[in-house]
């Protein structure tokens, strides 16, 4: 009996032992899968999986306060944007919010009536854009609640980039849109110039599609596209590299801090080509892209690779293209890469003198058999 339970115990103890392995190795794989933790800035709305690819463009925009959603949390992006919205979107963009919450007048559209009437809300932003040349002198009407048309947010945002002059002087110059004909004359500037400014592109059937509504989400990726426009215009640049050391108040042993408006400012290194090493002022909170979310300035590591937009020396705009963890990995892979590379080729050295054996032994068997053919002939 004693050794019965004995026996059982030891079954038992083995098959608990088994499963704790088991667990911690299953726990390992899945720390080791897990993508890199860091915590995120919540940027999303409650309906972002709707349109996936447009969440870094969405998030960046709402922290701008640029775009914003419904009351119940959502952005609704597949829905069309409208006119009045994307008025208010180029207004914001412009850095023109606190101009047009006290801007008045009165409107001279023949809708005017009706925009008192349901969007007085927006009132001021229209005054603001007519103010910056944001209309066509042409329009009679804003008709706010109707869907921006591709060709309609194409001129919007060309003027609210200063690039009317630019626009007028490729009113003559053909599209390479298979649609061409469809685009009105006096809009094929606009098209022209926000296409050369990266803001708009085609469909992959060679087709601009000039009246297709814009939605919310590629309103989000057309305004991204903008500020990245009008950041060059203000004398920003682009500057990428991999991080060599970032601090932030006590942790800058030695460095003093750089007060930006009422903000203190950390110190971020990089390596740029060639070895270079650049450094520049950055916001603990300024928001900063990485993978499909967003993190703060303090969650930038050492090794991670980043694209930085600056101006006078302070980092506006940041991503974090490829983490110091994802270099590592990317170093192994190559390695392993070599190394099979490697292995290949001794083992097509091994092929070629199998090769080379083969044939000297063929060689060496045909000339047995010819000399034994000539010694019977004799």
């Amino acid at each position: 009996m004693n050794k019965h339970r004995f026996v059982v115990c030891t079954l038992l103890l083995a098959f608990a032992s088994a499963s704790i392995s088991g667990f911690q190795t299953a726990q390992a794989s899945e720390e080791q899968d897990a993508p890199e933790e860091r915590a995120s800035v919540q940027l999303e709305f409650i309906d972002a999986n709707e349109a996936a690819w447009a969440t870094s463009f969405i998030g960046k925009m709402k922290h701008k306060k640029v775009i914003s959603g419904y009351e119940d949390g959502s952005f609704r992006p597949n829905q069309p944007v409208t006119r009045v919205e994307a008025v208010i979107m180029a207004v914001r963009l412009m850095g023109l919010e606190e101009e047009a919450k006290g801007a008045s007048g009165s409107l001279l559209f023949k809708d005017a009536s009706m925009i008192d009437e349901k969007y007085s809300w927006a009132k001021g932003y229209i005054v603001t854009a007519l103010q910056h040349g944001l209309f066509d002198v042409s329009e009679e009407h804003l008709h706010p609640e109707k869907p921006a048309s591709r060709i309609w947010v194409s001129g919007l945002l060309v003027k609210a980039l200063g690039l009317q002059e630019e626009a007028f002087a490729a009113m003559t110059t053909a599209t390479d849109f298979r649609d061409a004909k469809d685009i009105p004359a006096g809009a094929v500037g606009y098209v022209n110039v926000a296409a050369e400014q990266g803001i708009v592109g085609g469909y992959p059937d060679g087709t601009f599609q000039p009246k297709k509504p814009v939605t919310r989400a590629e309103m989000a990726a057309l305004l991204d596209r903008t500020n990245g426009n009008l950041l060059t215009q203000t004398g920003a640049e682009v500057r990428k590299g991999k991080v060599i050391s970032i601090s932030f108040g006590d942790q800058a042993a030695g460095v003093t801090e750089r007060v930006y408006g009422t903000e203190a400012l950390g110190t971020l290194v990089m390596e740029a080509s060639e070895g270079e090493e650049i450094s520049f002022d950055i916001s603990p909170e300024l928001v900063v892209s990485f993978q499909d979310r967003f993190v703060t300035a303090t969650q930038i590591l050492e090794g991670d690779y980043v694209i930085a937009t600056v101006q006078d020396q302070v980092v506006l705009e940041a991503s974090i293209m490829e983490t110091g963890k994802e270099d590592k990995k990317k170093e192994d892979d190559d390695l392993k890469d070599k190394k099979e590379e490697e292995k290949e080729k001794e083992k097509e050295k091994e092929r070629k003198k199998e090769k080379e054996k083969e044939k000297k032994k063929k060689k060496k068997k045909e000339s047995d058999e010819k000399d034994k053919e000539e010694e019977r002939e004799e």
